[in-house]
């Protein structure tokens, strides 16, 4: 054992001072012993401090070795006890008194008086017990001192392991007194505010974050507090906290996240579980691999793209794919479909709001999904519902990269990169002034058209395979593939609901299916139809009455009009559109 690492070396700067005062008080010499050696003394012992303890002596011996609290050594060198000692018959002492300093239920050392002359022998003499007790006093006191400094020791280690914790962590810690002066703020914050930690020590709190509101006790929710840093607009929620000591307030702890960190994180892990790259996407032939190309090199680059493709062809896929084979991977992805959101709400949706802005809003207000997907990428899908009172503000955010939260006055940068999605000629709608030219041409930097499925020839088998093989492991079936009628049936098939319809169409025919090869028995009804005719309107009629027979199916309501969706291979929002083009009506109840 190092002594270094002894109780009571560790304090033997205390332990020096109380031998010294031990002795001043008795007119006798003081030494005090660890395990290993004389820790402290007084006089001429004072020159073999740090000399090792012998083991042969009266205190080893009878201290550590017995176990005894308190001993007297009458006659030292001459006593029996002292016959093993190496100084037996020449010992310097006359007269010593021991008593055992105890830490944690074990002895740690042990301190004496000595005489060494006949004056201080008749001192201890005439008071033997009386300097017994008093020593056995003072090893007492180096015991509470030995208790307070490992209680020191720990407060510091906690305090040190907690300072740590807080400096590390991915959120901000400011912590007040009572005056809601600074006592200390975390590594997080002052990487965030760009600021010196000294300096902010003892300022007040609203000298940082002027629009902060003080805790009460009737606050314990998060506020936001916006913060201006080199002209930009940061936002903050912050949380109070109090220091209750004996159930009294002795401080507060402000708990503060970046709203931009938090959304960020919770965007990029819901996007991750979406992951889709090119190779993830299914398809041999010879228009689809030229424009998994052309997706390829747009993917590169940052310029906006407007995808264009019949329902069910894939648009979010592709747009999930720029995504991830771009530099922005890492970053949100936020999918906004634009025609499932009422119109009333899509402006705050899009870009926020102020506290108040408008009736029902939120006392705090509330960020919009670009402000959310900021350093990522956004898709807005059925980019041809935006209504046109909004386009120009989306312009805006395309040009001059920045947005306004509806009731709000001052811009706040954003880095978004725009995909827009549509199963519409935006150029048609432009002609009839049902879309904003300068938007249309905005968003037409990157054009890439998705080929339709019944324009890529052997896709239709090799996707039918590929569903096939997921749905019967799923569903724990035998599915060896199509009969020679299904996949006669198939090529021919116009496929309007592109590859959402033949996945729907697989997945339905597995659970039917009992046999090893899928039958054209099994498959949704629209398979068994009269063909469709070539004119648009009676397309419109074939439309109309298998969105209704699959309404009349799966029911009227808000739920059954999704499951309708979905069986026919087209999106919630194309179904609601439809429902309302063609003015179609349920039963009357």
């Amino acid at each position: 054992m190092n002594d270094a690492t002894t109780p009571l070396m560790q304090i033997q700067d205390v332990v020096q001072q109380l031998a010294e005062a031990t002795s001043a008080a008795l007119r006798l010499d003081v030494e005090v012993y660890d395990r290993v050696s004389r820790v402290a003394a007084t006089g001429f012992l004072q020159t073999l401090v740090g000399r090792p303890i012998l083991k042969e002596g009266v205190i080893w011996r009878n201290i550590y070795g017995v176990g005894k609290a308190k001993i007297i050594v009458d006659n030292p060198g001459k006593d029996d006890d002292c016959r093993e000692c190496p100084y037996f018959g020449q010992c310097r002492y006359k007269r010593a008194v021991y008593a055992a300093i105890e830490h944690e239920g074990q002895i740690v050392g042990v301190i004496g008086i000595i005489a060494v002359t006949e004056d201080q022998v008749a001192l201890i003499e005439y008071n033997n017990y009386a300097m017994l007790e008093f020593v056995d006093k003072i090893a007492g006191l180096i015991s509470s001192k030995l208790k307070e400094h490992q209680m020191i020791k720990q407060i510091r280690t906690y305090a040190e392991l907690l300072e740590a914790v807080i400096d590390n962590i991915d959120k901000g810690v400011i912590i007040a007194n009572n005056s809601f002066e600074i006592i200390d703020i975390n590594n997080y914050m002052t990487r965030k505010l760009l600021v010196d930690r000294q300096k902010l020590i003892g300022t007040h709190i609203l000298k940082l974050f002027p629009s902060i509101k003080l805790p009460d006790a009737s606050q314990t929710e998060y506020q936001e507090i916006p913060y201006t840093l080199n002209n930009k607009q940061m936002y903050f929620l912050c949380r109070w906290k109090s220091i209750l000591v004996n159930s009294e307030i002795q401080g507060n702890i402000c708990l503060i996240e970046d709203y931009k960190d938090t959304t960020e994180m919770a965007y990029a892990m819901t996007a991750n579980q979406h992951e889709i790259h090119l190779t993830d996407l299914v398809g041999q032939s010879p228009q689809f691999l030229k424009f998994k190309d052309k997706v390829s090199k747009a993917a590169a680059y940052d310029s906006t793209v407007l995808l264009t493709g019949e329902t069910g062809s894939g648009k979010e896929l592709f747009a999930r794919a720029i995504h991830t084979e771009s530099s922005r991977k890492k970053q949100p992805f936020v999918v906004i479909n634009c025609g499932a959101i009422p119109e009333t709400l899509i402006e705050s949706e899009l870009f926020g709001y102020e506290k108040g802005a408008f009736s029902g809003a939120s006392s705090m207000g509330k960020h919009g999904k670009f402000f959310m997907a900021n350093k990522g990428t956004v898709l807005l899908d059925e980019i041809e519902t935006l209504p046109l009172y909004l386009q120009p503000k989306l312009l805006r955010v395309l040009e001059q990269k920045e947005i306004e939260r509806v009731g709000g006055v001052k811009t706040i940068p954003v880095d978004i990169r725009i995909i827009a999605a549509t199963n519409v000629l935006l150029d048609e709608m432009v002609a009839k002034k049902q879309f904003r030219a300068d938007l249309f041409h905005r968003l037409n930097v990157v054009s890439l058209f998705i080929p339709p499925l019944r324009d890529r020839g052997e896709d239709i088998m090799i996707l039918a395979d590929y569903f096939i093989a997921k749905y019967s492991k799923r569903f724990q079936k035998k599915i060896l593939g199509l009969s020679e009628e299904v996949k006669h049936l198939f090529l021919q098939h116009p496929w309007s609901g592109n590859v959402r319809e033949l996945q729907n169409a697989i997945e339905y025919a597995i659970n039917m299916e009992q046999g090893p090869y899928i039958s054209i028995d099994n498959l949704p009804f629209q398979f068994n139809a009269v063909p469709l005719q070539a004119n648009s309107s009676a397309l419109k009629h074939m439309e109309q009455e298998q969105i209704k027979k699959a309404l009349d199916s799966f029911g009227w309501s808000d739920e059954g009009r999704v499951k309708a969706a979905k069986y026919l291979g087209i999106s919630r929002a194309t179904i609601y559109r439809r429902i309302k083009q063609y003015h179609i009506e349920g039963p009357i109840s």
